[in-house]
């Protein structure tokens, strides 16, 4: 599995596609199904497919738990998702709900992940390959 995250706008699928040919679909979690993610070979708008099932009225512990079977299921899947927690934390509950869940969801697939990348302004910065951290505090 790999893992992309980076703040909206900043170019994560262009510079993937600059750096691996993708063959196979690449899903959009704005508007594909669960079983697509499942089947796909890039994930773009993770976080956006996040934000769908809640508003659908899935429990943030099933999205969760999907999340962990999306990794067995999918183990070579390339996974593009906006980086959500950042900045004022929202009023609205709902909004904070979507944070929370998406943060959650993206630590499974960092931890499944042999690798994750950070995009800033198309920039990669490796932030873990090989299964191991590339920074250590």
């Amino acid at each position: 599995m790999y893992l992309i995250v980076g703040g909206c706008g900043q170019g994560k699928l262009s510079w993937l596609r600059k750096r691996e040919e993708i063959h196979g679909k690449i899903a959009d979690g704005a508007v594909c199904s669960m079983q697509e993610a499942e089947s796909c070979v890039v994930l773009d708008h993770f976080h956006l497919l996040v934000r769908r099932l809640l508003e659908e009225g899935k429990p943030s512990a099933e999205i969760l738990s999907w999340t962990e079977s999306l990794c067995d299921k999918n183990p070579y899947l390339i996974v593009i998702s906006d980086e959500i927690g950042c900045g004022i934390v929202p009023l609205e509950k709902s909004e904070r709900d979507w944070r929370e869940t998406g943060g959650r969801a993206c630590c499974i697939l960092a931890e499944r992940s042999e690798r994750v990348d950070r995009i800033v302004c198309g920039i990669g910065i490796r932030l873990k390959e090989g299964g191991r951290p590339c920074f250590q505090s």
